[in-house]
């Protein structure tokens, strides 16, 4: 007979011990970051998809200039920018940590919680730091990994045991004084929009400390990393304590919004002027918009401070390089782009107004005032787009302006070397073109955001890619090839044309009004896939129009696909237009440009490798990973990154039978003979499989751009995935699985037997 123990009983029944009230704040931030689509998706991206481009730069660079130790020098650093990035999205996270909490009027809320004003305040910091820390760590494990299975011989030098953790603990103190930093400001400004001005204050130097410690680790002077190291650990101890005895819960509920203008006469000014707007709709918006702006003195001080702080710096650092360069003229074709960077750091800050332009005016609730003008939709959002480009664009070209004249009277031989009116016009015209790209892009993400945080990451979608177009066009400033530079004018042109086109169209101010923040269902986007998946429908047809067919690939290879292939006729000429681009390209570049690895590759050319499973399954592994990456970074990049695969893939053709012909002595016969024996048997195949892949992701790229019939840009977006994953499982994978097959068994038997 069992035995009855009350000891026993009475353990069982006590109630389970409540869980701490930070981690209860702890845990719902996290809930609602992991829960929240847009915030993960660009947490995601730069966790996964960066170190794979920067790898893959890493290893065209090993492959084409052969030089081990300068890709061992660089290869440390990569580490570190791969791991820094994503930490650097945690500004985002821990800028609205109270500000946001305030303009989402759950400020009074959190602030009842039954803990100290310590815990309160190392709760919300722990949650801003867990998940950018995560993507940092992953960002560089996959790095890592990817030069360990490609380059394993550089990567095993390059990846020296304390230095590797060096660098990851680099990028976790790094991080943790952006948070810090962020924490603070958050603490003791009202709005997100002025926490975000002033996080530049904590942004940019760090920027720069990178930018030094790049140089460091190229001159293999790792005490100096170390040093910087000490200093930052030393840093965050000193923030974290510093934010935890300044954070007072009374203080921060009395705080009230401060907007004090430069003097007492221009706000009453200002005042009257609100009432009397009064000129063009568009005008009206856009006026009401710099008011706010010039109201807000944290937005003026900073804009002012980066207007004089960054041509005084960059005038300075010239003066101090010029005497330790043999020719001092060297940085003369380097003066006009470094003026463009100048007026870009506090263009950059465009986004912050922009992102705010409409998902601000709702969580502070002005959005019904703000819509209830008798204006029509696109009037307003115009009347938004120039309120917030204007004060940043002036600012910004007071600044490049302003550089270019301090160069002017300090070095005046470097000026007359670099710079001329009519280049001194076209910077001008780039730094417009690159504001209005900016800022019509963050306008246009702030219609479809839930929140001030959510736009903030999705404006990385512009952000990186412009930062990204800037920095590739230093080589041609130093070669003077100012007609590459117009060409990226006419890019960020079409692309600003392309946003304010998509902003026109999906902005309603009724469907603002209507939209709820949306969390991430998977059920009901699985379902909505599925539904796109299993049946095909034109695009813009409503999910109830759909008749719930399974899903049958009899049906997709008779009806379905040419029904596709007639809907994406637009995005099949684009990528055809790529690829005659980049052959057109590569046969110019051909005339110019030497590269001696191609040169000894081609006088190889009767020695083709031997036919082998192996090199099959290279080809196939290689072209998938090209393939789905970038139609995975295809809503990102706009479609740019589907645009640049058969350009590139055509250009490197194009480069080589250039060589060969320039070799031949001008007959055709060589190249001829190089393309029927290299591309024939598999491009017949591979080739096509890349435009239709390319146009897919094209497809993908515009998804985000308008939404055609009923459709709401998730819905858009969500059937070009679905369209894409049909054809890549049933077309573009088999046929490149044909193709490899091809290469790597039939193409090296007609090597030998043409040459």
């Amino acid at each position: 007979m069992k035995r009855f123990s009350l000891t026993r009983s009475v353990m069982l029944l006590r109630p389970l011990r409540p869980l701490p009230a930070w981690w209860l704040i702890t845990r719902r931030e996290l809930r609602d970051t992991l829960t929240d689509w847009r915030l993960l998706i660009p947490l995601g991206l730069l966790a996964l998809a960066l170190p794979f481009l920067v790898s893959a730069a890493a290893l065209a660079l090993i492959r084409f200039t052969e030089q081990l130790e300068l890709a061992v020098q660089i290869i440390p650093f990569a580490i570190l920018l791969v791991g820094f990035l994503p930490a650097g999205f945690s500004l985002i996270l821990a800028l609205e940590s109270f500000a946001g909490e305030r303009e989402r009027n759950t400020l009074e809320t959190l602030l009842a919680m039954p803990l100290g004003d310590r815990e309160l305040y190392l709760a919300k910091l722990i949650a801003a730091l867990a998940l950018p820390l995560i993507g940092a760590l992953l960002s560089q494990v996959v790095f890592g990994t990817m030069m360990l299975l490609f380059a394993p011989d550089v990567a095993l030098v390059a990846f020296h045991p304390l230095r590797l953790l060096l660098l990851l603990v680099l990028v976790l103190t790094m991080a943790m004084v952006m948070v810090s930093g962020a924490v603070i400001i958050s603490s003791h400004v009202t709005t997100v929009r002025a926490a975000s001005l002033l996080s530049s204050l904590i942004l940019v130097p760090l920027a720069l400390l990178v930018q030094v410690i790049a140089f460091l680790i190229v001159g293999n002077r790792w005490d100096g990393v170390v040093g910087i190291w000490l200093g930052l650990s030393g840093l965050v101890g000193v923030l974290i304590h510093a934010g935890m005895r300044a954070f007072s819960r009374e203080e921060l509920l009395a705080r009230e919004q401060i907007r004090r203008p430069w003097f007492r006469w221009r706000y009453r000014q200002a005042r009257r002027q609100i009432t009397h707007f009064s000129g063009h709709p568009v005008w009206i918006v856009a006026r009401r918009e710099m008011i706010e702006i010039t109201r807000d003195w944290r937005s003026l001080t900073l804009l002012g401070f980066l207007a004089v702080l960054m041509p005084v710096g960059l005038n300075a650092a010239i003066t101090a390089i010029l005497p330790q360069l043999d020719d001092p003229l060297a940085l003369a074709p380097l003066v006009p782009f470094v003026g463009v960077l100048a007026g870009f750091v506090p263009m950059s800050f465009a986004l912050v107004a922009a992102l705010e332009s409409f998902v601000g005016e709702r969580e502070r609730n002005t959005l019904e005032a703000l819509c209830a003008l008798p204006i029509s939709d696109r009037q307003l959002f115009l009347g938004k787009l120039v309120g917030t480009l204007l004060i940043p664009l002036i600012t910004a070209l007071i600044t490049q302006h302003l550089f270019y004249a301090l160069v002017a009277l300090n070095v005046p031989t470097l000026y007359a070397d670099g710079m001329s009116p009519a280049l001194l016009g076209l910077m001008s015209l780039l730094t417009i073109a690159v504001a209005v790209g900016l800022v019509s892009g963050a306008v246009s993400f702030s219609i479809h955001a839930g929140s001030v945080r959510e736009a903030s990451m999705m404006a990385s979608a512009v952000l990186l890619p412009t930062t990204a177009l800037l920095q590739a066009q230093a080589p041609y400033f130093i070669a003077r090839r100012f007609d590459v530079v117009w060409l990226a004018i006419l890019a960020i042109a079409v692309v600003a044309l392309a946003f304010l086109r998509s902003g026109m169209q999906t902005f309603q101010r009724a469907a603002i009004f209507s939209r709820n923040r949306e969390t991430m269902s998977l059920r009901r986007i699985w379902v909505t896939f599925r539904r796109f998946f299993s049946e095909y429908q034109p695009a813009g047809t409503p999910l109830y129009a759909y008749r719930g067919l399974p899903f049958s690939p009899w049906r997709f290879y008779r009806y379905e696909f040419p029904a596709l292939l007639h809907e994406l006729r637009l995005p099949l000429a684009v990528s055809v237009l790529a690829a005659v681009s980049g052959t057109v390209f590569g046969l110019t570049l051909s005339q110019t440009l030497v590269l001696p690895p191609v040169e000894r590759a081609l006088t190889m050319l009767a020695y083709g490798p031997a036919p082998s499973l192996l090199l099959a399954g290279f080809v196939f592994a290689n072209n998938l990973r090209v393939s789905i990456l970038s139609n995975l970074l295809a809503p990102f990049s706009l479609g740019v990154f589907p645009f640049l695969v058969p350009a590139v893939v055509f250009a490197q053709i194009g480069y080589v039978s250039g060589r060969i012909l320039a070799q031949s002595g001008a007959t055709i016969l060589d190249p001829l003979q190089f393309m029927i024996a290299y591309l024939l048997p598999h491009g017949v195949i591979e080739l096509p499989t890349f435009l239709l892949s390319a146009a897919l992701g094209l497809r993908m790229g515009a998804a985000l751009l308008s939404t055609p019939g009923d459709f709401t840009v998730g819905e858009n977006l969500l059937w070009a995935v679905a369209q894409t994953v049909r054809v890549w499982l049933l077309i573009i994978a088999p046929l490149v699985l044909v193709a490899a097959l091809i290469e790597g068994l039939i193409t090296p038997l007609v090597i030998m037997w043409v040459y």
